[in-house]
C-alpha cells in the first residue's frame, strides 16, 4: 500500500468514490481500512473537521505540499471527549494568540498584534471571554475570529466551530500560513497520544479543559 500512497493527490471537496480522488479525511479512512468517508471512525471528529476545512482551502500544491505528509498521523486519533476539547481550545488559542497577531503585524499593526499574542493561554470558557473582549478592542473587523471565540464562549462542541479558523488562516500572509497550520495540527494530534496518569505530562492535558 506504501508505493500507491505514495503515489495518490488529496483533492479538494468530499468524492462518491475513491476512483474519483480522496480528500485528506477519505485517505485516512483508506489507510485505516474503512469504508470510503470523509468522516473516518478511527479519527477525532475535531481533527477530521479541522483538516477537511484545511483541506477544501487549500491549492492543490499547498495541500499537497502541507496537508498530505499528515494523512498517516491521524489515523486512530479518537479519543476521549476531554481531548476533544483540549484540541478544539488548541484551534481557539492558535487563532487568538498565533494567527491574528501574524495578521496584524504584516498589517504593521505591531502593537495590537503584540497585546493579542501576550495573551494568556486560552484553555477554558473563562480565558475565551477574556480574549473576545481583547479581540473585540484590538482587531474588530476579525470576523471570523469573533465567531469561533464566541462558540467557544457558549460551550459548542469544538468539532462545530474548529474549521472557521481556517478563515483566519486563510487571510495571514499567504507564505507563513499553512506551516503555521501544519504545527497546530501536530500539536492536536499530539494532545490525544499524552499519556494521562496522575504524575505524568499528560495530566497537563487533563487539567488544560
Amino acid at each position: 500500500m506504501a508505493s500507491r500512497f505514495d503515489d495518490l493527490p488529496l483533492r479538494r471537496g468530499a468524492h462518491p468514490t475513491r476512483d474519483d480522488g480522496m480528500c485528506a479525511m477519505e485517505m485516512v479512512a483508506w489507510l485505516a481500512g474503512e469504508a470510503h468517508s470523509d468522516e473516518p471512525r478511527c479519527a477525532c471528529p475535531v481533527l477530521s473537521a479541522f483538516v477537511r476545512a484545511c483541506n477544501d482551502a487549500m491549492d492543490d500544491e499547498a495541500r499537497n505540499r502541507w496537508l498530505r505528509p499528515l494523512v498517516p498521523i491521524l489515523v486512530n486519533t479518537r479519543a476521549s471527549a476531554a481531548v476533544e476539547k483540549v484540541r478544539g481550545w488548541l484551534v481557539v488559542d492558535a487563532v487568538v494568540r498565533e494567527l491574528v497577531p501574524a495578521r496584524l503585524r504584516w498589517l504593521r499593526r505591531s502593537d495590537e498584534a503584540n497585546l493579542l499574542a501576550d495573551l494568556p493561554p486560552i484553555r477554558s470558557a473563562a480565558s475565551a471571554k477574556a480574549a473576545l473582549r481583547a479581540i473585540e478592542h484590538f482587531a474588530r473587523e476579525h470576523h471570523a475570529t469573533r465567531w469561533v471565540l464566541q462558540r467557544a464562549v457558549d460551550g459548542m462542541p469544538p468539532a462545530r466551530f474548529v474549521a472557521g479558523a481556517v478563515q483566519v488562516a486563510k487571510a495571514r500572509q499567504k507564505g507563513s500560513t499553512w506551516p503555521a497550520i501544519v504545527a497546530l495540527i501536530e500539536r492536536m494530534v499530539a494532545a490525544g497520544a499524552a499519556p494521562t496518569t496522575e504524575g505524568t505530562p499528560g495530566r497537563v492535558v487533563e487539567s488544560a479543559i
